[in-house]
């Protein structure tokens, strides 16, 4: 008897060692602000806005993101992961020129597509990123 219960404990304990493996969820990225460059535009420098990106997320297959300047739609970019890879890794960079000088507010926000579900069994979410730059004269 002694040794059938050293049997099947040892069973029993490879196999909870051998069935407990990590599980994979979905997860929406985090981002920082949204860095100008040049850092101190004036009106009609090209200027290139990119975020920051705290963490990338986790299975984001496909994502959509929305940019707002002063509140007004801007530009929208689609992205889908490439086949090889996990998750979109960085969001793309936009293209703006300012035509007044102040204060300026901008706005992107993420919509994301998971090629699997988040911890709550959702297939999408969404984040955002939000900044004011300080647009000088012309001269």
């Amino acid at each position: 008897m002694n040794r059938l219960t050293l049997i099947l404990s040892l069973a029993v304990l490879l196999l909870t060692v051998t069935g407990c493996e990590k599980e994979e969820y979905g997860h929406y990225a985090i981002y920082g602000n949204i860095v100008p460059s040049p850092s101190a535009p004036r009106v009609g420098d090209t200027v290139t806005l990119k975020v920051e990106v705290l963490d990338a997320g986790h299975r984001i297959y496909h994502a959509d993101y929305i940019w707002k300047i002063d509140g007004a739609y801007y530009d929208e970019v689609r992205v889908t992961a490439r086949n090889n890879e996990k998750t979109i890794k960085e969001i793309p960079t936009i293209k703006w020129v300012p035509t007044r000088d102040g204060y300026i507010n901008i706005s992107m926000s993420a919509y994301f597509k998971y090629s699997m579900p988040d911890e709550n069994g959702q297939m999408r979410s969404s984040n955002s990123a939000k900044g004011t730059i300080k647009v000088r004269p012309k001269y």
